[in-house]
């Protein structure tokens, strides 16, 4: 492209162009015709949705200024990315919304609903505006961030609210009510707050692809959540003493009856612990084994509209056969209704396109055929384009070679992050290496669910071995080192000859000589002198072949020598089956490979997919143990005791069962995404815990009987606990079942945390009061009520 043409496209944004076309041996197609192929990479500091755009507007006038020339982008990332964004904001827009619809179920009322459904958008400013100040940008993780802080952004809100409302209705003024009402929550919103930001903390303490992906999330929640702290204390009580003047009792004759049943339940449970303790132990167990079996992966997989393919071709097909088969892929491709164009190129082609899927198809010559499908349309829900790819993959079933075609997106992360099996063997010494590699490869072949395995030394190049008798060539009068050196000049057929002085520049003068090459036929047949003295003390010169002093041994060597850390490595490498994970198959492998014994000097050790999301594990991991404890430090500061925290704390991972149910039911893997999710539900589970405890410290304080102030908070503390864990809810099943192809990779994180977040409810109105009976033996000493009128002082509590 040249300057002129170039446009609103910045230089500096374009990091490299490369070209490829349909020259000499290169094979280059779009729907069948010749193309050119034309690569474009972004710089590292641009953004890909700015410079695809840009890109695309110069395309247009290229088009517009020279008649016939089209232009197809087979592929563009930034399209990828606006899919995303497109349905994150479609799926934070429809949360808000049924957020908003459920305060208005539960309170019956359009003011209170008005002031909580103002902190969304004035919590989302605040964090954009943080966002933008810390140098954060808006990517998918960002996106994923605000999209499940929709839900969570009202919860403050939603607590100072209630507890205005119902002081409203106990007869304070609206002012006195607004207060006291955000006096009375003010502490255990702030501890909610802190405990749900505490769980994202620890994330300075990992590094790779867990920080990449978790910092921004991190950040995006704890600024919105912090941000809708600062809402629920400040603006939500101003508004609500004003909005509030003229409210009315309202009668909820439903929810009354709820709560009464509720009431009766529970009391049940006090009265039989056993029951609802052993019911939560036990779901816990059955799910947790049940998911740890389905298998674990690195990442979910992803949807995309764009469409690729790779085919295989076999080796014993020459140039002409390869590119004829090509050919008939593509027809057949071109068939399928609802395909607009096919750019398919064969590996040497699509070793240029670095920037993409095609860079990971494989070996850069004739017999890897790689392809981008492009629909003829829109495609609404990611089921539809399943059904055509479904479709692509019937019409090249009869094509003879091994042909897969997909549209997901995770062909790129799995050449970054390694897929399948990798097993890394290492040593200094390299027939123990090929000994150690082709002992694992037969322990991997026991293993159902690998294919493919191979430790790459079947990839040799035939090499001569030129073995020197040194005894016989020092008799010759000659060294190892002088005959290297002959067969060194041997080989140089170039040689400068004298440097020549023309128009006061120095040019040399090479002399090619090609007349007598070297090869493996005549390399023994190459002569060298000895200068031998005779009997009468002069000397004489006499030539010997090669061939006296040294002879020829072919042998076929490696390839590539691949080192780690100083010693020699060779890996060994296999594919799974579909529907296997790798992760599941390692249990067996790996005990399978710690009982032999394997030449000594050689060690192995997993790499790729394994080493990746071990690696993940262990850091999500540490982030769950940091986080819980960040946890319950904070609520020992917000109870002044050790024993509140510890019941809350300690139905955390009771609460995860119903996270473990949500993947049961959809079918989904553990993995980093759903980690996030568990992560997210650690930090929430808690803060209705703390509300129901600080109340019922209150009551207790207050005069009420041990199981007395427990029945009363959580009939009491039910409603706005419902309320918060339905808009939170509501707002992740936006994702949950979304069909759009953007969404497939959050959907794991909104699976976990919505069931988990609905199961968590009833740990909450149901196993913390028992915990809560079983460890407290006195009343606690901590919390007075808010300083009001005596004669008031019944109707608050």
């Amino acid at each position: 492209v040249s300057p002129e043409g170039v446009g609103d496209v910045r230089i500096e944004d374009v990091a490299d162009i490369e070209r490829t076309d349909n020259a000499g041996d290169s094979y280059a197609r779009v729907n069948g015709d010749r193309g050119v192929l034309l690569s474009i990479y972004k710089g590292s500091t641009a953004g890909t949705s700015v410079v695809s755009d840009r890109v695309q507007a110069v395309i247009d006038d290229l088009e517009e200024e020279y008649p016939g020339l089209h232009v197809v982008p087979l592929v563009d990332q930034g399209d990828y990315i606006d899919m995303v964004i497109q349905s994150i904001f479609k799926s934070m827009l429809i949360g808000a919304g049924l957020a908003i619809l459920i305060l208005a179920i539960f309170l019956m009322d359009i003011r209170p609903t008005l002031v909580v459904a103002f902190s969304i958008p004035f919590s989302m400013l605040t964090a954009l505006v943080v966002m933008y100040f810390t140098g954060l940008s808006i990517n998918m993780m960002s996106l994923f961030g605000l999209s499940l802080a929709v839900g969570m952004l009202v919860d403050n809100s939603i607590v100072v609210i209630e507890n205005i409302y119902r002081l409203r209705y106990k007869g304070l003024s609206a002012p006195d009510a607004a207060v006291h009402g955000g006096k009375q929550v003010a502490g255990a919103i702030i501890s909610s707050t802190l405990t749900t930001v505490c769980v994202f903390f620890p994330i300075v303490f990992t590094s790779g692809l867990v920080r990449q992906l978790m910092l921004p999330f991190s950040l995006t929640i704890t600024y919105a959540l912090v941000a809708s702290l600062i809402v629920a204390m400040t603006v939500v009580p101003v508004m609500g003493a004003g909005l509030l003047q003229k409210a009315k009792p309202k009668e909820h004759k439903i929810f009354d009856k709820i709560q009464d049943f509720y009431g009766a339940i529970l009391a049940f449970c006090l009265r039989f612990k056993f029951v609802p303790l052993g019911i939560a132990v036990a779901l816990l167990v059955i799910c947790g084994y049940a998911v740890i079996s389905m298998g674990i992966v690195l990442l979910p997989d992803a949807g995309s509209e764009q469409i690729t393919l790779s085919a295989e071709l076999p080796e014993e097909m020459d140039q002409e056969e390869a590119y004829e088969k090509a050919d008939q892929i593509v027809d057949a491709i071109t068939s399928v209704p609802g395909v607009a164009y096919i750019g398919a190129m064969d590996g040497d082609s699509a070793a240029g396109i670095s920037g993409s899927f095609l860079s990971s198809q494989g070996d850069s010559d004739y017999h890897m055929i790689s392809a981008y499908i492009i629909p003829d349309a829109e495609w609404d829900t990611i089921d539809e384009l399943n059904e055509l790819v479904k479709n692509l993959n019937l019409a090249v079933e009869n094509t003879g070679v091994d042909v897969s075609v997909t549209n997901s997106m995770m062909g790129e992360m799995s050449a970054m992050l390694g897929s399948g099996l990798e097993i890394n063997i290492s040593g200094k010494d390299m027939d123990s290496l090929k000994e150690a590699s082709e002992m694992i490869m037969d322990a991997v072949k026991e293993v159902p669910g690998f294919t493919k395995v191979e430790n790459g030394l079947d990839q040799t190049e035939p090499q001569i071995h030129l073995v020197i008798d040194r005894d016989k060539a020092r008799r010759y009068g000659t060294t190892t080192a002088q005959l290297y050196q002959l067969i060194s000049d041997e080989l140089a057929t170039e040689k400068t000859a004298v440097t020549l002085s023309i128009d006061n520049r120095d040019m040399d003068v090479v002399i090619i000589d090609e007349t007598d090459p070297l090869t493996k036929e005549n390399l023994l047949e190459l002569t060298f002198e000895e200068e031998k003295k005779k009997d009468d003390g002069t000397t004489e010169t006499v030539e010997h072949t090669l061939r006296s002093v040294a002879r020829i041994e072919m042998e076929d060597s490696i390839s590539e020598i691949n080192r780690s850390d100083g010693s020699r490595m060779i890996t060994v490498t296999a594919e799974t089956e579909e529907g296997q994970f790798v992760m599941l198959l390692r249990r067996g492998l790996e005990e399978k490979l710690k009982t032999m014994t394997f030449p000594e000097g050689t060690s192995w050790s997993f790499g790729g997919e394994v080493e990746n999301t071990m690696d993940m594990l262990s850091q999500m991991g540490l982030l769950m143990v940091v986080g819980a404890i960040l946890i319950y430090l904070v609520m020992v500061a917000q109870f002044q005791s050790l024993l509140g925290p510890f019941i809350v704390i300690f139905t955390v991972p009771l609460a995860f069962t119903g996270g473990l149910m949500g993947m049961l039911i959809y079918g989904s893997q553990m993995s980093l995404v759903s980690l996030m999710g568990f992560l997210v539900l650690m930090g929430t589970v808690v803060n209705n815990g703390i509300v129901f405890v600080d109340y019922t410290n209150k009551l207790w304080v207050h005069g009420y009987e041990k199981r007395e102030p427990l029945i009363e908070t959580g009939k009491t503390r039910m409603r706005p606990i419902m309320m918060t864990a339905l808009t939170t809810i509501l707002a992740m099943l936006a994702m949950v079942f979304s069909q759009d192809a953007g969404n497939e990779m959050s959907k794991d994180m909104a699976i976990v945390v919505a069931v988990g977040l609905l199961y968590a409810t009833l740990m909450t109105l149901f196993i913390v009061p028992v915990l809560y009976d079983i460890f407290y033996r006195k009343k606690p000493h901590v919390v007075k009520l808010a300083e009001v009128s005596e004669d008031l002082r019944d109707d608050i509590v």
